[in-house]
């Protein structure tokens, strides 16, 4: 058998004759590794792609934006995907993927950290990097002890674009918190920040629809009611939906089952609008999905006003447009000395926070 010799500097490092030489590197998807001895290496894998999962919304619009504008550019274009789990980062991000490979750019996924590991893909030709749960593989040192560094700011110099190499660099994160504050707003080094947010009761709709068509309608509008409720992403509407597929489900029992935190606290907007225009607003968070005999209770302040407003969840009213309002005569306002003021809202409002999503809406 006939023997490859490839020379590194002073070193000739003797192969088989399964070695083969690339002048650059070859289409496909590729994982860093790192080994002690070794060194770094890029390992084959499977091209990633969204499957057979339907694609909802404009996300092909999105991916088609980040490759016109790369195309634009004469320099790397980093692209940031940000929300809580489940909101569909992955999904988009396997799509990008998908797209680059189908216009001949290969795909390099980076998945554990090594001292070195920003030269090294610095060394890669024209490809699409990219970092799943960033902050997780690459700590920030916010929560690290004060003798732990920041893992993250190795890569600023490769995400300026200035390298000789134009690339796509594309991160997800699920806390925009545990990001260096290098890196957060500056465009320079990410230009695009493509942010997840939770489905609201039109696309909880839409998708229950699809995945479980022959649910009755009255069951997928219980799950929509809930959903502006509660916070649900799309594992939980994946299981809401296998569920719901069995011919006697009922989703009130479903719910109960089910791992979801329903009777954990949303963030919501209350809005309080007055006769002559103005309005008061707050983000608060509530939980609405106890229907007990509690009442909520919250503050609302501005300079011309100060109100606490209590109600019942049971006396909310869900509108067919989305909002949820207190009726007047349910709810008890006081002015900051406790009296009644004499100049009442004519309407209250709630919105759960996160419901314009970009899944389906766009940014």
């Amino acid at each position: 058998m006939a023997s490859t010799y490839v020379e590194t500097g002073t070193r000739i490092r003797v192969y088989d004759s399964s070695v083969k030489t690339h002048a650059s590197l070859p289409l496909g998807t590729y994982r860093v590794h790192f080994d002690a001895k070794e060194g770094f290496s890029l390992l084959r894998i499977d091209d990633l792609a969204p499957g057979g999962e339907r694609i909802y919304g404009k996300r092909e619009h999105k991916v088609r934006k980040i490759f016109t504008s790369y195309e634009r550019t004469d320099r790397s274009l980093g692209v940031m995907l940000s929300g809580d789990k489940g909101q569909g980062k992955s999904l988009f991000l396997r799509m990008v993927a998908q797209e680059a490979i189908e216009r001949g750019i290969p795909v390099v996924l980076v998945t554990e950290d090594a001292d070195g590991i920003a030269d090294f893909l610095d060394s890669l030709e024209e490809c699409l990097i990219v970092f799943d749960e960033f902050e997780k593989t690459f700590p920030n040192g916010r929560h690290l002890h004060h003798s732990e560094i920041n893992r993250q700011n190795q890569f600023l110099s490769l995400f300026d674009g200035m390298s000789q190499v134009k690339r796509i660099y594309c991160v997800t994160v699920n806390d925009v918190q545990d990001v260096s504050q290098y890196i957060v707003n500056r465009p320079g080094r990410f230009h695009y920040h493509m942010r997840f947010d939770y489905p609201g009761p039109d696309e909880v709709r839409q998708y229950l629809s699809d995945q479980a068509p022959d649910a009755p309608a009255s069951e997928v509008e219980s799950a929509a009611l809930f959903s502006r409720r509660v916070h649900l992403n799309y594992d939980h509407l994946r299981a809401i939906a296998f569920e719901l597929n069995s011919p006697t489900a009922l989703f009130s029992e479903i719910v109960q089952d089910l791992n979801i935190k329903a009777i954990e606290p949303s963030l919501y907007r209350v809005e309080a609008k007055f006769a002559d225009g103005s309005s008061i607003a707050e983000e608060s968070p509530l939980n609405l999905f106890e229907r007990g005999h509690n009442p909520r209770t919250l503050e609302l302040r501005s300079k011309q006003r100060s109100l606490s407003v209590s109600f019942l969840p049971r006396d909310l009213v869900f509108e067919e447009d989305g909002t949820i309002h207190v009726p007047l005569h349910k709810m008890d306002v006081v002015d900051e000395y406790d009296d009644i003021p004499d100049d009442l809202p004519v309407s209250v409002s709630l919105t759960l926070v996160g419901h314009d999503s970009y899944a389906f809406e766009g940014l």
